[in-house]
Protein backbone atom coordinates (compact mmCIF):
# COMPACT_ATOMS: atom_id res chain seq x y z
CA UNK A 1 0.00 0.00 0.00
CA UNK A 2 1.39 3.37 -1.00
CA UNK A 3 1.05 6.01 1.73
CA UNK A 4 1.47 9.13 -0.43
CA UNK A 5 -0.67 12.07 0.62
CA UNK A 6 -3.70 12.35 -1.64
CA UNK A 7 -2.54 15.75 -2.91
CA UNK A 8 0.84 14.28 -3.87
CA UNK A 9 -0.82 11.26 -5.48
CA UNK A 10 -3.09 13.52 -7.55
CA UNK A 11 -0.18 15.75 -8.64
CA UNK A 12 2.08 12.78 -9.47
CA UNK A 13 -0.54 10.66 -11.27
CA UNK A 14 0.98 9.61 -14.62
CA UNK A 15 -1.34 11.50 -16.98
CA UNK A 16 -1.02 12.40 -20.65
CA UNK A 17 -3.44 14.79 -22.35
CA UNK A 18 -4.11 15.67 -25.95
CA UNK A 19 -6.54 17.98 -27.71
CA UNK A 20 -7.84 16.81 -31.08
CA UNK A 21 -10.25 18.54 -33.47
CA UNK A 22 -13.31 17.10 -31.76
CA UNK A 23 -12.18 15.70 -28.42
CA UNK A 24 -9.95 15.94 -25.37
CA UNK A 25 -8.03 12.79 -24.48
CA UNK A 26 -6.75 12.01 -21.00
CA UNK A 27 -4.73 8.85 -20.33
CA UNK A 28 -3.75 7.74 -16.84
CA UNK A 29 -1.92 4.74 -15.47
CA UNK A 30 -3.65 3.51 -12.32
CA UNK A 31 -3.09 0.97 -9.59
CA UNK A 32 -5.21 -2.17 -9.77
CA UNK A 33 -6.29 -4.50 -12.51
CA UNK A 34 -8.41 -3.91 -15.58
CA UNK A 35 -11.27 -5.77 -13.87
CA UNK A 36 -11.07 -3.55 -10.79
CA UNK A 37 -10.92 -0.38 -12.86
CA UNK A 38 -13.87 -1.50 -15.00
CA UNK A 39 -15.95 -2.18 -11.89
CA UNK A 40 -15.13 1.30 -10.58
CA UNK A 41 -16.25 2.84 -13.90
CA UNK A 42 -19.60 1.05 -14.05
CA UNK A 43 -20.85 0.12 -10.55
CA UNK A 44 -22.77 2.91 -8.76
CA UNK A 45 -21.61 1.66 -5.34
CA UNK A 46 -17.99 2.05 -6.46
CA UNK A 47 -18.49 5.23 -8.52
CA UNK A 48 -19.81 7.03 -5.42
CA UNK A 49 -16.38 6.46 -3.79
CA UNK A 50 -14.41 8.50 -6.36
CA UNK A 51 -16.47 9.99 -9.22
CA UNK A 52 -18.86 12.93 -9.68
CA UNK A 53 -20.98 10.54 -11.77
CA UNK A 54 -23.18 8.46 -9.46
CA UNK A 55 -25.77 6.75 -11.66
CA UNK A 56 -29.04 5.19 -10.55
CA UNK A 57 -27.98 1.87 -12.12
CA UNK A 58 -24.86 0.15 -13.40
CA UNK A 59 -23.39 1.58 -16.60
CA UNK A 60 -23.08 -1.83 -18.24
CA UNK A 61 -26.15 -1.81 -20.52
CA UNK A 62 -27.09 0.75 -23.16
CA UNK A 63 -30.05 2.98 -22.44
CA UNK A 64 -31.16 5.97 -20.39
CA UNK A 65 -29.60 6.59 -17.00
CA UNK A 66 -29.74 9.52 -14.59
CA UNK A 67 -26.93 10.49 -12.23
CA UNK A 68 -26.52 12.78 -9.24
CA UNK A 69 -23.19 13.92 -7.86
CA UNK A 70 -24.89 14.22 -4.47
CA UNK A 71 -28.27 12.76 -3.49
CA UNK A 72 -29.90 16.20 -3.22
CA UNK A 73 -28.65 17.40 -6.65
CA UNK A 74 -30.81 17.65 -9.76
CA UNK A 75 -30.27 14.62 -12.01
CA UNK A 76 -28.00 14.71 -15.07
CA UNK A 77 -28.28 12.40 -18.06
CA UNK A 78 -25.50 9.80 -18.28
CA UNK A 79 -27.27 7.65 -20.88
CA UNK A 80 -25.11 4.69 -21.88
CA UNK A 81 -24.59 4.88 -25.64
CA UNK A 82 -22.30 1.86 -26.12
CA UNK A 83 -20.26 -0.73 -24.29
CA UNK A 84 -17.73 -3.28 -25.51
CA UNK A 85 -17.05 -6.17 -23.19
CA UNK A 86 -15.50 -5.03 -19.95
CA UNK A 87 -13.12 -2.52 -21.46
CA UNK A 88 -15.05 0.23 -23.29
CA UNK A 89 -17.93 2.45 -22.22
CA UNK A 90 -19.47 5.47 -23.96
CA UNK A 91 -22.02 7.60 -22.11
CA UNK A 92 -23.38 11.10 -21.87
CA UNK A 93 -22.60 13.45 -19.04
CA UNK A 94 -25.16 16.16 -19.54
CA UNK A 95 -24.47 17.52 -23.04
CA UNK A 96 -20.97 16.00 -23.27
CA UNK A 97 -19.97 12.50 -24.38
CA UNK A 98 -17.42 10.50 -22.38
CA UNK A 99 -15.69 7.44 -23.81
CA UNK A 100 -13.75 5.27 -21.37
CA UNK A 101 -11.28 2.61 -22.47
CA UNK A 102 -9.55 0.27 -20.02
CA UNK A 103 -6.39 -1.49 -21.18
CA UNK A 104 -4.64 -3.32 -18.34
CA UNK A 105 -4.09 -0.60 -15.72
CA UNK A 106 -4.33 2.29 -18.22
CA UNK A 107 -7.57 4.20 -18.50
CA UNK A 108 -8.19 6.48 -21.43
CA UNK A 109 -10.96 9.07 -21.24
CA UNK A 110 -11.98 10.71 -24.51
CA UNK A 111 -14.25 13.68 -23.88
CA UNK A 112 -16.37 15.23 -26.62
CA UNK A 113 -17.16 18.54 -24.95
CA UNK A 114 -19.78 21.08 -25.97
CA UNK A 115 -17.33 23.73 -24.68
CA UNK A 116 -13.89 22.35 -25.68
CA UNK A 117 -12.23 25.65 -24.80
CA UNK A 118 -12.72 24.64 -21.15
CA UNK A 119 -10.90 21.32 -21.54
CA UNK A 120 -8.28 22.20 -18.85
CA UNK A 121 -11.09 22.67 -16.31
CA UNK A 122 -12.48 19.20 -17.07
CA UNK A 123 -9.07 17.52 -17.23
CA UNK A 124 -8.07 18.94 -13.84
CA UNK A 125 -11.31 17.70 -12.27
CA UNK A 126 -10.89 14.22 -13.70
CA UNK A 127 -7.26 14.08 -12.58
CA UNK A 128 -8.36 14.80 -9.00
CA UNK A 129 -11.00 12.07 -9.24
CA UNK A 130 -8.62 9.59 -10.85
CA UNK A 131 -6.07 10.31 -8.11
CA UNK A 132 -8.72 9.28 -5.58
CA UNK A 133 -9.52 6.17 -7.64
CA UNK A 134 -5.80 5.32 -7.82
CA UNK A 135 -5.51 5.59 -4.04
CA UNK A 136 -8.57 3.39 -3.51
CA UNK A 137 -7.26 0.78 -5.96
CA UNK A 138 -3.99 0.86 -4.00
CA UNK A 139 -5.87 -0.01 -0.78
CA UNK A 140 -6.05 3.49 0.72
CA UNK A 141 -9.42 4.37 2.29
CA UNK A 142 -9.58 7.76 0.56
CA UNK A 143 -12.76 9.83 0.57
CA UNK A 144 -14.19 11.09 -2.71
CA UNK A 145 -13.08 14.61 -3.74
CA UNK A 146 -15.56 16.30 -6.09
CA UNK A 147 -16.97 19.76 -6.70
CA UNK A 148 -15.50 22.64 -4.73
CA UNK A 149 -13.59 20.24 -2.47
CA UNK A 150 -11.17 19.71 -5.38
CA UNK A 151 -9.93 23.30 -4.89
CA UNK A 152 -8.20 22.15 -1.69
CA UNK A 153 -6.36 19.35 -3.50
CA UNK A 154 -4.46 21.02 -6.33
CA UNK A 155 -7.26 21.45 -8.86
CA UNK A 156 -6.39 25.09 -9.65
CA UNK A 157 -2.73 24.30 -10.27
CA UNK A 158 -3.68 21.39 -12.53
CA UNK A 159 -6.14 23.53 -14.48
CA UNK A 160 -3.53 26.24 -14.95
CA UNK A 161 -0.91 23.69 -16.05
CA UNK A 162 -3.26 22.16 -18.64
CA UNK A 163 -4.43 25.59 -19.81
CA UNK A 164 -0.81 26.45 -20.58
CA UNK A 165 0.00 23.02 -22.05
CA UNK A 166 -3.05 23.09 -24.36
CA UNK A 167 -2.80 26.84 -25.07
CA UNK A 168 -6.31 27.49 -23.69
CA UNK A 169 -5.66 30.31 -21.20
CA UNK A 170 -9.20 31.65 -20.73
CA UNK A 171 -10.64 29.28 -18.14
CA UNK A 172 -13.74 30.05 -16.05
CA UNK A 173 -13.21 31.36 -12.55
CA UNK A 174 -14.39 29.23 -9.68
Amino acid sequence: MNELSIDQRIADLPVAVDLTEDAVVLEADLSGTAEQIWAHLTDPELLVTWSPIVPERALTETGPVLSRENPEDDPVSVDVLATAGEHALTHRWGDDILEWLVDEARVTLLMKLTAPQYAPTYIAGWQVCLGVLDARLDGVDQARIVGRDALEHGWSQLRDRYAEELDLPDQPTV
